[in-house]
């Protein structure tokens, strides 16, 4: 029986990869900032999937006191943990949207991972992975601070792996371009998008095989590669948005 938790898996990449690892009979804690839709969820799964263990846990990532008790809670719920993925992440306006992003797509995950990576080595054995985005990869001219935020998830998720690798924990960075989820908003399906549910199914597959970094599709990981290797003066005249 294997154990995973999820943070921020009340929608979108979070909540498919919980209905995935539900079917697969693992047993799944999903964590959320609103309680009641934490329940409705874990409701929801147990209905699809009869005679999974699915709890829930309520935590806001910027409270950082929180952060603890609340895991540790789920961890009880769950019996043990095997997996950790954070899932949580915003794309907001703004001053007040600029530090909500730094504050959850960043601070929160250092967080929540640093919990969890402690945990793993007094266990021994694991995995931990986190949600980056292709917009991490190099700065774009829409919404810069989502990308600084999301850039130094991926950095800090490097060095976490270096640090963990001599007590047998794997630390997987997970990049997905464009998945239609709410954050996705009005964006059109050039390059095409992926539903949750597809997104998930790779993501899944990527963790089994213990892949320290991969792109949601693989594809992304060519366009990326043309945007990274762009020079300065050509990249400022065609920087995606």
């Amino acid at each position: 029986m294997r154990h995973v938790v999820l943070v921020g898996a009340t929608h979108g990449i979070g909540l498919a990869l919980a209905h995935a690892y539900a079917e697969r009979s693992w047993r799944v804690g999903i964590v959320g900032r609103s309680a009641p839709r934490v329940q409705e969820r874990v409701g929801e799964i147990r209905e699809s999937y009869p005679g999974c263990l699915v709890t829930g846990g309520v935590l806001d990532v910027t409270r950082r006191a929180a952060v603890t008790p609340a895991l540790e809670r789920v961890l009880v719920d769950l019996g043990q943990m095997d997996l950790l993925v954070y899932c949580a992440g915003v794309m907001e306006e703004g001053r007040m949207g600029s530090a909500r992003m730094l504050d959850v797509n960043l601070l929160g995950a250092v967080d929540v991972l640093e919990w969890a990576a402690a945990h793993l080595v007094d266990v021994g054995s694991g995995r931990l992975a986190a949600i980056g985005s292709v917009a991490g990869d190099r700065g774009r001219r829409g919404n810069p601070v989502y990308g600084a935020s999301k850039a130094g998830l991926h950095t800090y998720l490097e060095a976490l792996r270096h640090r963990l690798h001599p007590d047998g924990i794997g630390v997987s960075t997970i990049k997905p371009g464009w998945v239609r989820t709410r954050m996705l908003g009005e964006v059109p399906s050039v390059p095409p998008s992926v539903s949750a549910s597809r997104a998930a199914e790779l993501i899944l597959k990527k963790l089994d095989r213990g892949r320290d970094e991969f792109y949601v599709p693989a594809w992304w990981w060519i366009v990326s590669e043309i945007l990274r290797t762009l020079p300065g003066p050509l990249y400022k005249r065609v920087a995606p948005s």
